[in-house]
């Protein structure tokens, strides 16, 4: 009896086993034609973006400007460059206040960043210089990477400019 199911279960696994097992014709090789046959005998064209940068997308982040909670917040993406400068406020009307001047105009050539950021309360800022390598050790150092050049702070209610040459160190940087 026993002898009778396991020959019945192994017809019915051969009966419904893939196909994979037996031998098929095979054909000769060619090549077929895959894609999009709008694109047949053109040649595929990569277009650089709008900008070439030299600085990596992982110098994006926090530059300290010198006091607590004070940053210059740098975004570096597909040669694309965006960010913000947060401060406290120290005039009459906005002492203490925190502020957030997000850039206006801004763009990245080789290793050359500039940017202007939007005007608040009368002053905004603007900025020409690029990024380096600093003295931290690894990323999640203070100072692994140095946004260095240009930094003036424009008023426009006094008519002032107050120009800085800064090295500003990047923040910590987990991930």
């Amino acid at each position: 009896m026993k002898q009778q199911i396991r020959q019945a279960f192994v017809m019915v696994l051969l009966l419904f086993s893939p196909l994979d097992l037996y031998p098929q014709a095979a054909t000769e090789p060619a090549l077929h034609h895959r894609g999009d046959p709008s694109t047949t005998d053109r040649p595929i064209v990569v277009k650089q973006g709008k900008t070439s940068t030299l600085i990596p997308e992982e110098a994006s982040g926090e530059y300290m400007l010198g006091h607590p909670g004070e940053l210059i917040q740098i975004t570096l993406q597909f040669g694309e460059l965006s960010g913000y400068i947060s401060r406290q406020g120290d005039s009459e009307s906005d002492n203490g206040t925190p502020l957030t001047f997000f850039f206006d105009q801004a763009s990245v050539h080789g290793q050359q960043l500039k940017f202007t950021t939007r005007q608040l309360h009368s002053v905004w800022y603007s900025f020409e210089g690029t990024i380096v390598r600093g003295p931290g050790k690894t990323r999640s150092d203070n100072g692994y990477y140095l946004l260095t050049g240009d930094l003036v702070q424009h008023d426009g209610a006094q008519k002032t400019e107050l120009r800085r040459n800064v090295s500003l160190k990047s923040g910590r940087q987990f991930g």
